[in-house]
């Protein structure tokens, strides 16, 4: 984990001098918020949903993003939030189902879903979203007319980055991928 950070810590300082943008691309989700200005979640190879790290985290709207934020581990015993536990084994990115391809393990996942693929469009400005159950004009989750709310994740810390590493991640330029 030190090396970790001090590896972090490296690249957000080299950033900071030399007006750098990564392409980051790791599992790690809280490492993810603090070294990323944008992220973007993808499933099977395909963007899922891409936004800023603090719009993601604070409101996310794709049922797989949710999902894998609800897996973060919280260091306080105490603190606890829902998690989303995904049904069935990811299909084959070689032969990906019709559709969208996370219908197969989708909780809200409807008939359209099994037949559509769904568009990577607006929500907000810098904020899209590839599914069919996020409405345009609330910028919500919406299944059978009610509004799926989102669990926000805390802000997280990653051990051994320094405060000015953290604040250095607020910066624009910064980019993340992450997930299947």
């Amino acid at each position: 984990m030190s090396i970790q950070a001090q590896i972090l810590n490296l690249l957000m300082d080299l950033q900071q001098e030399l007006g750098l943008s990564y392409l980051f691309i790791a599992h790690d989700l809280s490492v993810v918020e603090h070294i990323s200005d944008r992220v973007a979640v993808m499933y099977l190879g395909k963007i899922a949903e891409v936004a800023t790290a603090g719009t993601i985290y604070e409101h996310p709207l794709h049922p797989y993003t949710r999902a894998l934020l609800s897996a973060i581990p919280i260091p306080d015993p105490l603190n606890k939030r829902p998690r989303i536990k995904l049904e069935g084994d990811v299909p084959s990115p070689v032969n990906p189902p019709p559709g969208c391809n996370f219908h197969t393990r989708c909780p809200y996942a409807e008939e359209r879903c099994k037949l559509e693929v769904p568009e990577l469009r607006d929500i907000a400005t810098g904020h899209r979203v590839a599914c069919h159950l996020v409405d345009a004009k609330s910028g919500e989750l919406v299944k059978d007319g009610k509004v799926i709310p989102a669990v926000p994740v805390r802000r997280l810390h990653v051990a051994g980055l320094a405060p000015a590493a953290a604040a250095a991640a607020s910066l624009p330029g910064n980019g993340a991928a992450s997930g299947e």
